[in-house]
């Protein structure tokens, strides 16, 4: 009979939340101050019969719950009841399946004292669950029942959209990958065999229509080639101005040929701006492979033995030719990582052939993070902002590796084309300068504003500082969260006087390809996501040359997994031919940057800003509660008064912000914190002044200044009437 009874009670329970079920959930921290809404009008089992015949009669009832608290894991609820005396009460949480869930504790019962009061429960979840556990909750169910029974004889259900969630920890997580063929890739045998894809990639018209490219300055097409406004236009992402190639004639042998131009300036930096960002730049992390301008080798040596070098002459071959690849939207740059192009020496004898850059990046190591660091000047003329020095390591991603490939494939056309290679080197130079520039014209830096302060041996990295004021700054450090990006250039003058200034782009973000760089895939090995930033892993690519020393590109597909920061990944190799890890020149990993990571982001500013705003300027906050209709107002005029709007000079300044409804978040800054104890006593964070304007346009103005040491201030009632004196017309 007893358990006849309890399935009867049950099925009352699902009969009472089985309509208007909500599906949303809402988001950690959105309950907070909410009153819950009822799940039915109904009080299920209030002096039913089975409630009376299984618990007793009790009397009462649940008229709101509150909630007061509303965490990760954790939400605090106020009840407020009226009768149960003598009885308890304790609360639930169901799913959408109306079962109640095991894994949430906290509601048990409490002894009800008075005839009507409050009652607070925190429930929170099982800290035993396991990483990765999600619990959605829908309802909160309330139950009463006499002290001596423990089956409710009164149960009262409100919505609880509320997910309960337990974060993995990505340094625990280890992912497996599977790596699977794509295309004619799963042609591939067991023992070496050369399929070709289907797609042919020519990287020097793939750069000219779809990425930034080099630019030969000064140069204009000779007779017979097509003028640059026939050219497919490029393909404009967000801010980046891709820079196409000139395209000079064609000369003897297929190449392409430059006109001389003599005029080399000379690289010489200006004083006041190196010893500006000199603190910026003496933050930037050693790197042995750097030398100092000043200590650095430029131009060829002068040898007269007669097989010396020159110089780069006019003519370029490309060792990669028409590479052929799966249909993947590859990127040309990722294929070898240096310019396709090569210059053959003036000397044919040397047999020495020059490579170039794709482009520079933002030069990023896994232990030392972003080389770039952000310093403000910490004096600055009263009154006026102060000055902000800003260094830059640029990385044109050409490591040993590179070469070496780029090295193998310059050897293997030579030899299938019968011509003379020794060696292959770095474009020597003359002279070397940078600059920044925006397409919308938010910021502009010119050449004549950075200097130049260190290059490596073989120009993979440039280091360069530059000084400009803290509007600038903030758009720069704006388009770098934006993921928009700053672009630029570099522009090379090669020795020997025979080719002409080449311009290199530049394309900084913190979030990018370019910026991190190719991972290496190593079948044996597990891949740790060392980036700030999550990762979405798409392929496998691997560079081979076939028998006719004919490039070709096979890939594997990774299903675009998403790795956090810190995950690791385990591969799944079983369709990936053994011989492919001998025979590729080059295996890497091909994914996507997720840069909506807005707390990466923020973690990122904070590692790259020192000094004066070591912490990252802020914001005041301004949350209204109900002052405007507390008042009968129209808006309220605030005037801020601070002395650390500046990131250097700590004059008091003023600022304005209008509150102008209730319930929302007024912001007002950048406010600079990070020194506020250094020679500013007890200077308070900032001071408000409030003036008042009614609906008839009447104004009340404060009688004073207040002073706040919160970022974050809530306006109310109390906050008017401390401000003004009283409210206007209370008497």
């Amino acid at each position: 009979m007893r358990r006849a009874l309890r399935h009867a009670l049950s099925v009352l329970f699902v009969l009472l939340f089985s309509t208007g079920l909500p599906t949303t959930l809402r988001a950690t921290g959105g309950l907070t101050g909410k009153t819950l809404t009822p799940a039915s009008n109904v009080q299920s089992g209030l002096q039913s019969a089975l409630g009376t015949l299984i618990s007793g009669t009790l009397k009462g009832d649940i008229t709101q719950v509150e909630v007061t608290e509303d965490q990760e894991r954790k939400v605090s609820v106020t009840v407020r009841y009226t009768g149960f005396e003598g009885g308890k009460v304790w609360v639930e949480t169901a799913g959408q399946d109306k079962r109640t869930q095991r894994l949430i504790h906290g509601g048990d019962p409490q002894t009800v004292s008075a005839p009507s009061g409050d009652l607070d429960f925190t429930l929170s979840l099982d800290p035993d669950a396991p990483q990765g556990t999600i619990v959605k909750t829908t309802y909160l169910r309330v139950c009463a029942s006499r002290a001596d029974r423990t089956t409710a004889s009164y149960t009262r259900g409100f919505l609880l959209p509320k997910v309960w969630t337990v974060a993995v920890n990505p340094e625990t997580m280890v992912l497996t990958v599977s790596a699977k063929p794509v295309g004619t890739t799963a042609t591939l045998g067991a023992s070496p065999t050369y399929q070709l894809p289907p797609k042919i990639i020519n990287p020097a018209i793939r750069t000219m229509t779809l990425a930034p490219a080099l630019r030969i300055a000064g140069s204009a097409p000779a007779s017979g080639t097509p003028a640059p406004s026939s050219t497919p236009a490029p393909a404009r992402r967000a801010m980046i101005r891709p820079i196409t190639i000139a395209s000079p004639a064609p000369a003897a042998g297929g190449g392409v040929s430059s006109p001389m131009i003599a005029a080399r300036p000379m690289m010489v930096a200006n004083p006041m701006i190196l010893a500006k960002s000199s603190p910026a730049a003496s933050q930037m992390p050693k790197y042995a492979a750097m030398t100092a301008v000043g200590s650095f080798r430029f131009g060829v040596p002068d040898d007269p033995s007669p097989n010396a070098p020159k110089g780069p002459g006019t003519v370029s071959v490309e060792p990669l030719g028409q590479v052929r690849a799966e249909d993947i939207d590859l990127v040309p740059s990722h294929i070898l990582g240096v310019f396709p192009s090569f210059y053959p020496d003036q000397n044919a004898a040397s047999g020495v052939y020059y490579f170039l850059p794709y482009s520079y990046s933002l030069r990023w190591d896994p232990d030392q993070g972003y080389d770039f660091r952000v310093i403000y000047s910490a004096t600055g003329t009263a009154g006026q902002a102060g000055d902000v020095a800003m260094a830059a390591r640029l990385d044109a991603g050409i490591g040993i590796k590179e070469r070496q490939v780029a090295s193998e494939l310059m050897a293997a056309y030579a030899s299938a084309h019968s011509l003379a290679f020794t060696e292959l080197r770095a474009m020597p130079i003359d002279s070397i300068s940078v600059s920044f520039s925006d397409d919308l014209r938010r910021y502009s830096i010119p050449s004549d504003k950075i200097a130049v302060t260190g290059l490596s041996d073989f120009l993979g990295q440039i280091d360069v500082s530059w000084v400009t004021d803290p509007v600038t700054k903030e758009n720069l450090q704006q388009a770098l969260i934006e993921d928009i990006g700053v672009s630029g250039r570099v522009t090379l003058y090669p020795a020997g006087h025979a080719l002409g200034p080449i311009d290199v782009p530049i394309q900084i973000r913190l979030a990018d390809f370019g910026t991190f760089g190719p991972f290496r895939w190593s079948r044996g090995d597990r891949w740790k996501n060392t980036t700030p930033y999550p990762i979405k892993l798409k392929y496998v690519n691997a560079l081979v040359l076939d028998p006719s020393s004919r490039p070709v590109v096979y890939s594997w597909s990774l299903g675009g997994t998403a790795v956090p920061p810190h995950a690791q990944v385990q591969w799944d190799a079983a369709l990936v031919p053994s011989w492919i890890d001998a025979q590729a020149k080059r295996l890497w990993i091909e994914y996507a940057v997720d840069g909506s990571c807005a707390s990466c982001d923020d973690d990122v500013i904070r590692s790259i800003t020192g000094g004066v705003s070591s912490v990252g300027p802020a914001s005041i906050t301004f949350h209204t509660i109900t002052p405007l209709a507390d008042a009968g107002a129209y808006e309220i005029q605030t005037q801020v008064r601070s002395r650390f709007f500046d990131p250097s000079s700590r004059d008091p300044q003023v600022r304005t912000v209008v509150l102008n409804s209730d319930g929302h978040d007024f912001t007002l800054g950048p406010i600079y914190t990070a020194d506020r104890d250094a020679g500013t006593g007890s200077s308070p964070l900032f001071e408000y002044f409030f003036e008042l304007t009614m609906k008839d346009g009447t104004t009340y103005k404060a009688t004073h200044w207040i002073a706040c040491d919160d970022l974050r201030l809530t306006v109310g009632r109390h906050q008017l009437e401390e401000a003004l004196g009283s409210l206007p017309g209370t008497h």
